[in-house]
C-alpha cells in the first residue's frame, strides 16, 4: 500500500535562550492541521513520549540463533570422520584419506584468510549502516505516527515492530497552556531517532512549547519546493491491524481498576523469574465485591490487589498470554495515579489505561505475543453483523461527528435524526474504513482519518473460511433458528440447529457476542479466541435476514 507524505522541514528541537521548542513538521499532503501551546508538565510529557516510542520500536518475536558457525565445524568434522573411515577400512584408501585431510587444512587455511579479508568489508558495512540510521532515519521508517488535534486533547499513535502491541499517548487540553494557534484534524509528522534525542534532553526548568507547525502549509500553498517528499509502502499489515484494535474495543469486557504500585510488584516478579515451562499465562480471578487476584503461571504465585474491588456481577477467571509486553508501559509506573484494566475474555485482547493527570496512555496487546492484531482474531466478526443502511445514513453520520469531533452514538441519533441502531451501525463501518475512531478512555467515538487516501488493499480482505461455510450452509438449507427470546437485561439469546449440532448465541442490544457456546471441535480448541465458528456465525446471519425488510 503505496503513500506520500510531504514534509516541508524535519521535525525537531530549538533551543531560544531559557526556553525549549518542540517542533513536529506536519504531513502537507493533508489537510491543514496544526498547534502551538506550552506544556506545563514537562517532565511527564517527556517520559510518555519515550514510552510510546518503546512501543514502536518492540518486537518480542522469536529470533532464531545464528547456527552457521556451528554447521562449518560440522561440515569440517564429517569430513574428518570420513578420512577415519575410510582408514580403518581400507589400506587402499590411506591416499585418498591423505588427499582429504591435506584439501581439508588448505581449505581451514583458505578460509581464515578470506574472514581476514571480509573483516574489513564488514566493519565499513556496519559504519555505513550506522551512519545511514542517525543520519537518514527515512529510510529506516515504515510509517510516520498519526497525530490528532481534537478540542479536549492532542494524541499519538503507534504500533509495535511485530504489531501485537498498540500504543495511544493522549495529551490532555489541561496540559497546555497559552494555546495560540490550532486547527482539528489528523495527520502524520515526521519523527525521527534524532528527535527522541532531542525530547530526552528536556528538563523541567526549561518552558517547553509544544508545536504542530503550520508554517508548512504556507510553503505548499505558495508552491515553493517542500523540504522533502517520502513515498513509502506501508504494510498491508500495519493498516488492518489499526482497523482491528477498533473491532476490538467495541466489544464487551471486564474492567477493573489497579494501582500502579499492583503493575509494579507484577512487572518485578516477572523479571526476577524466567519460566521454563509452559503455562505462561497471567490469570486474573474476579469475584464480585472481592479484590482482584492474578496467578502468575505456572508458579502459581498470587497477587492480590486489595485497594481494587471487582464490581461485576458475575465471577470470572481470564487467563492472558504475552505478559512480558506490560513491560512497555513500566517507565510511566512512578507518574501513574491509576490503571484502567479491560479484558475481552480467555486468550483475547486487553488493553490498560494508564491515568498520568493531565496525560493518559493506552497499551492495547493482542491475546498474545505471535497473534498480531492483522492476522488473527477477527474481531469484525464478533461486532455482530452492521445492520443494512444506506451510504447517505453514513455520510450524514461522518459530517455530524465531523464538526463536533467526539460523541456518543445517542448524541448522533439525535442530531442526524436517525435511529440510534443505524448511527451504531454507520460508526462501525466507519471504524471499518479508518475515519472513525473509539476511545475506549471516555467511551466515546472519534473522528480520526487514519489516511487521507481511501483504504484500498492490493488483495482485498478474504472473506473468513468459517463465514464462507456458514452462507454455504444456509444456502443448502442446513442452518435453522428455532428460537430468539429475550432476557430481563435485554439479551438476544439465539438457539439453533445447524449441521446436526446445536449452537447457542447470546448478544447484547447493541449487536455484540457475550456468550456463545458450540459442541463443534474448532470452538472447543478456542472458544472466541479466533473468532467465532461456523455454526455461530449461521445463527447471526440467520437473525440478521430476520431482521431486513423484505
Amino acid at each position: 500500500m503505496q503513500f506520500t507524505q510531504m514534509y516541508a522541514k524535519s521535525s525537531g528541537v530549538r533551543y531560544d535562550g531559557n526556553r525549549t521548542q518542540i517542533d513536529f513538521a506536519p504531513d502537507l499532503g493533508r489537510e491543514p492541521t496544526f498547534f502551538k501551546g506550552k506544556i506545563i508538565d514537562i517532565i511527564r510529557y517527556r517520559d510518555a513520549m519515550i514510552a510510546l516510542r518503546d512501543v514502536v520500536v518492540s518486537d518480542l518475536n522469536y529470533k532464531p540463533k545464528d547456527h552457521s558457525a556451528y554447521q562449518e565445524w560440522v561440515q569440517e568434522q564429517y569430513l574428518t570422520d570420513i578420512a577415519d573411515i575410510l582408514h580403518a577400512r581400507d589400506a587402499k584408501q590411506a591416499a585418498y584419506a591423505q588427499q582429504i585431510n591435506k584439501l581439508q587444512a588448505q581449505l581451514k587455511i583458505m578460509r581464515q584468510k578470506k574472514r581476514k579479508r571480509d573483516d574489513g568489508y564488514y566493519k565499513a558495512q556496519r559504519r555505513y549502516f550506522d551512519w545511514l540510521y542517525h543520519h537518514d532515519p527515512d529510510a529506516w521508517m515504515v510509517l510516520d505516527p498519526v497525530i490528532t488535534v481534537a478540542p479536549d486533547q492532542v494524541f499519538f499513535e503507534a504500533f509495535s515492530l511485530d504489531e501485537s502491541s498498540y500504543g495511544r499517548l493522549a495529551v490532555h487540553e489541561s496540559q497546555f497552556t497559552e494555546v495560540t494557534a490550532f486547527q482539528y484534524g489528523t495527520t502524520n509528522i515526521d519523527f525521527s531517532d534524532h528527535l527522541l534525542d532531542e525530547l530526552q534532553r528536556m528538563r523541567s526548568y526549561r518552558p517547553t512549547v509544544f508545536q504542530i507547525d503550520p508554517s508548512g502549509f504556507e510553503v505548499a500553498t505558495e508552491k515553493r519546493e517542500v523540504y522533502k517528499e517520502k513515498k513509502i509502502d506501508v504494510p498491508e499489515s500495519w493498516v488492518r491491524g489499526f482497523l482491528q484494535v477498533q473491532s476490538a474495543m467495541n466489544l464487551p469486557m471486564d474492567t477493573f481498576t489497579i494501582q500502579p504500585i499492583d503493575m509494579y510488584n507484577l512487572c518485578t516478579f516477572l523479571r526476577r523469574n524466567r519460566e521454563k515451562k509452559g503455562p505462561r499465562s497471567l490469570k486474573y480471578v474476579l469475584s464480585p465485591g472481592q479484590p482482584v487476584h492474578v496467578v502468575i503461571e505456572p508458579w502459581d504465585e498470587v497477587l492480590s490487589f486489595r485497594d481494587s474491588v471487582y464490581t461485576g456481577t458475575e465471577s470470572k477467571e481470564i487467563r492472558v498470554w504475552g505478559r512480558r509486553r506490560l513491560h512497555l508501559m513500566e517507565k510511566l509506573l512512578p507518574l501513574t495515579q491509576t490503571i484502567t484494566v479491560h479484558l475481552l475474555g480467555n486468550g483475547m485482547p486487553s488493553f490498560y489505561v494508564l491515568d498520568l493527570g493531565s496525560l493518559s496512555f493506552t497499551l492495547g496487546l493482542s491475546g498474545w505475543t505471535r497473534n498480531d492484531w492483522a492476522d488473527a482474531g477477527h474481531f469484525d466478526l464478533m461486532i455482530g453483523k452492521a445492520s443494512p443502511v444506506t451510504s447517505t445514513d453514513r455520510i450524514a453520520v461522518f459530517k455530524a461527528l465531523k464538526k463536533i469531533k467526539t460523541a456518543t452514538p445517542s448524541l448522533l441519533a439525535h442530531q442526524t435524526q436517525l435511529s440510534e441502531l443505524v448511527v451504531q451501525s454507520s460508526l462501525r463501518q466507519l471504524c471499518e474504513s479508518g475515519k472513525v475512531m473509539f476511545d475506549i478512555e471516555i467511551g466515546k467515538y472519534r473522528l480520526r482519518e487514519l489516511t487521507q487516501e481511501p483504504i484500498t488493499f492490493k488483495e482485498p480482505l478474504p472473506k473468513n473460511p468459517r463465514e464462507t461455510k456458514a452462507e454455504k450452509w444456509i444456502q443448502q438449507q442446513k442452518a435453522t433458528l428455532h428460537r430468539s427470546t429475550y432476557t430481563d437485561q435485554g439479551h438476544l439469546i439465539l438457539q439453533g440447529n445447524v449441521n446436526e449440532l446445536h449452537p447457542r448465541v447470546k448478544r447484547d442490544q447493541n449487536g455484540r457476542i457475550l456468550e456463545a457456546t458450540c459442541s463443534c471441535y474448532f470452538h472447543n480448541q478456542n472458544h472466541l479466541m479466533r473468532g467465532p465458528c461456523e455454526h455461530i456465525l449461521a445463527l447471526l446471519l440467520l437473525h440478521q435476514g430476520e431482521e431486513v425488510p423484505s
